[in-house]
């Protein structure tokens, strides 16, 4: 591991991670309760030990490069992780170790979903389970950013080249559908 990575903490990471939404020095620097400058210089250091821009300068602020993209994605699952360990310790303390799943649903899967949820629920009777509706593609975000757990709908063409893995469940007949005397 590099000496970098060691060196991090929870509060660098946040700090990325607002860098990489705001893109704003100053904003970030008054929400992290540091002055600009000493913002400004902790980035400029924490790059020259990478190796590499993390984040492109420019008139309206900063944007993240294709390198600080990567550690932005990094950084974002380790909070992900770190409060979602946070929460089911607590569960813990309260009564014993029971689990938690989030749950990405596109709206063509609702009804896939729900009947195994019910499946589960039965095994599982103590797993807490949170469920997000959305589109795909940024459910695909949510679960390669450590957002969700996994994602349940219809997948295709450049969304099947992220590093994720598949499992085909169903397939689905395409049909045609016409009144009886249409032309």
């Amino acid at each position: 591991m590099a000496n970098w990575a060691q060196k991090l903490k929870l509060h660098h990471l946040q700090t990325l991670v607002a860098l990489g939404e705001q893109g704003n020095l100053t904003h970030v620097a008054r929400m992290m309760n540091i002055s600009q400058p000493a913002l400004s210089k902790w980035l400029s250091q924490l790059e020259d030990e990478i190796g590499i821009t993390l984040f492109e300068r420019h008139s309206k602020g900063l944007r993240p490069s294709e390198g600080g993209k990567l550690l932005l994605q990094h950084a974002q699952r380790l909070i992900n992780d770190l409060e979602r360990s946070q929460y089911e310790i607590a569960r813990f303390k309260q009564g014993g170790l029971v689990g938690s799943l989030k749950i990405g649903c596109s709206p063509v899967a609702t009804d896939c979903v729900s009947q195994a949820i019910l499946s589960l629920l039965n095994e599982m009777p103590t797993l807490h389970l949170n469920i997000e509706e959305k589109v795909m593609t940024p459910l695909l975000h949510d679960l390669l950013a450590g957002q969700v757990d996994v994602v349940v709908g219809r997948v295709g063409g450049r969304a099947l080249q992220l590093p994720l893995n598949y499992q085909v469940l169903y397939t689905e007949p395409v049909c045609f559908v016409a009144r009886p005397h249409h032309p």
